[in-house]
């Protein structure tokens, strides 16, 4: 991981592990608290469908 510093007192923070979510977690030993930072892939924004789908239903 890269390395991150405390946006509260400047001190470099400690990597402490990664979240399923995508952040990884720093812990700053000066201010005592945990920073997340978003690490992961951002979200594909939804497109417009290429084709347009009917939902029919089955009267068999």
């Amino acid at each position: 991981m890269h390395r991150e510093w405390c946006p509260d007192c400047g001190d470099e923070m400690l990597f402490s592990g990664t979240q399923s979510a995508g952040y990884a977690q720093y812990f700053c030993q000066n201010c005592r608290y945990r920073h997340d930072v978003y690490v992961g892939e951002p979200a594909v924004e939804a497109s417009a469908p290429d084709e347009q789908v009917t939902a029919t239903a089955d009267r068999s």
